[in-house]
């Protein structure tokens, strides 16, 4: 039984192959058996060969994309992982604590975790193209996990929280895909466009929208419900634009 079978592991620019090798060791153990790679190849590098042991097959089945938007295309919901936060002020690395992650077998449609560089980790606009930024509890004096490290202990606090016995039940409710909330956030954007905000402002305003539903897990329903009601609020703010000038 594959105990995670909608958990899809992304590495974003890994720098050391050995790494990648260790990787595939730790998907195989917790259950996970799709590992995508954002960057060069590094499949048939010496250490990754070497590292992944008896986890070939992930290695070898890895998928390789130019970037992170590409890998990202077929998934419903996108998790960062990030060991910088934000102050108050910035939406964008607002994390959320490992603790708090929900059940990824509690939720319909595909789910990535995102990993990145070892140097550097994710970058804001990466960060961005993910529904929600999380983070691992560390020493304040040493925050920086090694890479594999760090999807070790992603994996297995996912694993000893949620891993099932049986094969997992899917709920009848469909949860919201990336489009539909994209769908949503659009028409959102809309209405921060007419509002009297300072410049700075709106971006931050569509950031939080966006983080709002990454953190919610809505279904296909709730999103559909909210889209409606944000886009009449839009025709609605539209029109008095219309008739104040």
């Amino acid at each position: 039984m594959v105990e995670f079978p909608n958990l899809v592991v992304v590495l974003v620019d890994p720098q050391n192959p050995g790494n990648v090798g260790f990787v595939t060791r730790v998907l195989a153990n917790f259950g996970v058996h799709e590992l995508r790679i954002v960057g060069e190849d590094p499949r048939k590098e010496q250490f990754a060969q070497m590292f992944s042991v008896h986890a070939h097959d992930i290695l070898h089945k890895a998928i390789i994309f130019d970037d992170l938007k590409s890998a990202l295309t077929d998934v419903d919901l996108a998790w960062a992982s990030s060991a910088r936060a934000g102050r108050n002020h910035s939406v964008t690395r607002a994390l959320v604590p490992l603790a708090e992650l929900p059940d990824p077998n509690s939720l319909d449609g595909r789910i990535a975790l995102v990993f990145g560089r070892e140097s550097t980790g994710l970058f804001n606009d990466e960060i961005a193209l993910c529904d929600l930024a999380f983070t691992v509890p560390t020493s304040k004096e040493y925050p920086s996990l090694n890479l594999s490290h760090a999807v070790s202990v992603v994996l297995y606090h996912l694993f000893s929280k949620y891993a099932p016995e049986e094969p997992r039940q899917l709920s009848e409710a469909r949860a919201a895909t990336h489009q539909e909330r994209e769908q949503v956030s659009k028409f959102f954007d809309d209405v921060v466009d007419q509002l009297s905000l300072k410049e700075h402002r709106i971006p931050i305003a569509k950031q939080v929208f966006r983080n709002l539903l990454g953190r919610a897990y809505m279904t296909g329903r709730e999103v559909a419900t909210l889209t409606g009601i944000v886009r009449r609020i839009s025709e609605l703010v539209n029109d008095n634009e219309k008739l104040e000038d």
